[in-house]
């Protein structure tokens, strides 16, 4: 006869420990009218950039930094004009301009302060 080995029941129905709360998560998005365009332009301009030869595609490029340029300037022309007139006014605050000698040209230099060898 054969002996048995005794076994204990576990009293808990699980070792790991889990967390009560029950997450929904979002529902997902139907596709919108808007991005299947957006899908199909972006898809026809690497298409056309595909297509192109280096020289146009490095000619488009650099139109496009122009251009960003240009509406950079563009949009802030108020703030540069500001600026540039307040250059040419010079400078306004009221300090003194800093002197490599004394002010008063028949001053003696102060004495250095310290220890003199």
């Amino acid at each position: 006869m054969t002996t048995r080995k005794s076994t204990t029941r576990r009293t808990s129905r699980s070792t790991t420990t889990r967390r009560a709360t029950t997450a929904r998560r979002a529902p997902r998005r139907r596709t919108s009218v808007t991005s299947t365009v957006g899908s199909a332009l972006g898809m026809l301009v690497v298409t056309a950039l595909l297509n192109m030869t280096w020289k146009a595609r490095i000619g488009l490029v650099l139109l496009v930094l122009v251009i960003g340029a240009a509406y950079i300037l563009w949009s802030h022309r108020a703030e540069l004009a500001a600026a540039t007139q307040d250059a040419a006014a010079g400078p306004q605050d009221a300090t003194p301009a800093l002197q490599d000698g004394p002010a008063d040209p028949g001053a003696t230099p102060a004495p250095p302060t310290g220890p003199t060898a």
